[in-house]
C-alpha cells in the first residue's frame, strides 16, 4: 500500500510538473486566452471519455449544480492568472507558490469542517507561509530600487489561493458525488464560459496553432488530467498522507524548467524560501 501511494504521488507530481513547464512555453507563444481554451478542450475531451463508463450526472442536485457553476467563475480567474504568471514568469517561482495552495485547503478544513491541527502541522503551515513570502520577494530588486513584487508573483499568489479554495470545495463535494463528477462538471462549466471570452477577444487557439504547439497542448491536457487522476486514485486505494508527501516534489520540475529552459536566476533569499516551502509542504503532508 505504501509503495502504491508513493508511485501515485510521484506520478501526480511528474504530470503537473511537465504540464506547467510546457504550458509556460505554449502561453508565451499563443497568449493566455488561446492557450487556456486549448488546454481545457483537451481536458474536457479526456474526461468525457471516462463519462462513457457509466458515471451518472443525474445524481447531482440543484444546489450542487449552482455551486459548481459559481466555482467555475473562480476557476476561470485561477487559470487566466496562473497561465499569465507562467507567461511572464519566473516559472521557477510561480510553480512552488502554486504548490502552497495546500495550506489554504488545510485552513479551510479547520474552519468549515472542524478538523484540528497538530502542533507540527501548525508549524508546517507557518513555515510554508514564511517560505512563500521569502520566495515571492527578490531582494536584489529592492537594492536596485525596482518593485520587489512583480506582476507574475502577484498573479501566482492569487492563483494559489484560488486553487486552494477550488480544490477544497471539490473535495468536500466529492464525499457525496465521488471524485469524477465535480471535476468533470466544473470543467464543462469552465470551458463553456471560456468560449464566449475567446469569441469576444477573437482569440481562438487555431489562429496561432502550429504542429509543435498542438503537440504541446495535448501534452498539457493529458499530463494535467493524468496528474489529477493519479492523485485521486492514490488517495482512494492508498494512504493520502503518503500520496501527498510524494506529490510535494512537484516544485522541482518548474524550478528546473525555469532555470535550465528559461535561464532564470533566483536570489539567495528565494532559494532559502524555496527550501522552506518544500519542507513545510512535506511536513504538512506526512505529520498528523
Amino acid at each position: 500500500m505504501v509503495l502504491e501511494s508513493v508511485l501515485f504521488g510521484l506520478a501526480s507530481a511528474i504530470g503537473l510538473g511537465i504540464s506547467d513547464v510546457t504550458a509556460a512555453w505554449v502561453a508565451r507563444r499563443m497568449g493566455v486566452i488561446r492557450s487556456t481554451v486549448a488546454f481545457q478542450f483537451i481536458t474536457v475531451a479526456l474526461y468525457s471519455l471516462y463519462l462513457l463508463t457509466g458515471t451518472g450526472i443525474g445524481s447531482i442536485s440543484g444546489d450542487n449544480w449552482a455551486l459548481l457553476a459559481g466555482l467555475s467563475i473562480l476557476v476561470i480567474g485561477f487559470y487566466l492568472a496562473f497561465y499569465k504568471a507562467l507567461q511572464i514568469g519566473p516559472v521557477s517561482i510561480v510553480g512552488p507558490i502554486l504548490a502552497a495552495h495546500a495550506v489554504v485547503i488545510v485552513l479551510m478544513s479547520v474552519v468549515f469542517l472542524g478538523e484540528r491541527l497538530s502542533v507540527w502541522q501548525s508549524v508546517s503551515i507557518a513555515a510554508t507561509i514564511g517560505g512563500v513570502i521569502l520566495l515571492s520577494v527578490d531582494l536584489r530588486s529592492l537594492r536596485s530600487g525596482q518593485k520587489i513584487l512583480g506582476l507574475g508573483i502577484a498573479l501566482a499568489l492569487f492563483a494559489s489561493v484560488a486553487a486552494g479554495v477550488w480544490q477544497y470545495s471539490i473535495g468536500a463535494m466529492s464525499r457525496d458525488l465521488g471524485w469524477f463528477l465535480p471535476l468533470y462538471v466544473s470543467r464543462m462549466f469552465l470551458f463553456s464560459m471560456l468560449v464566449p471570452i475567446a469569441a469576444w477577444r477573437r482569440s481562438w487557439p487555431w489562429q496561432k496553432m502550429t504542429w509543435p504547439l498542438a503537440a504541446a497542448v495535448v501534452v498539457v491536457g493529458v499530463m494535467e488530467s493524468g496528474a489529477l487522476f493519479a492523485f485521486s486514485r492514490g488517495a482512494e486505494i492508498g494512504l493520502i498522507s503518503i500520496v501527498g508527501a510524494a506529490s510535494t516534489v512537484y516544485p522541482i520540475f518548474p524550478i528546473l524548467g525555469g532555470v535550465y529552459l528559461y535561464k532564470e536566476r533566483l536570489a539567495r533569499n528565494q532559494l532559502i524560501g524555496l527550501f522552506i516551502v518544500v519542507v513545510g509542504l512535506v511536513g504538512l503532508s506526512v505529520i498528523r
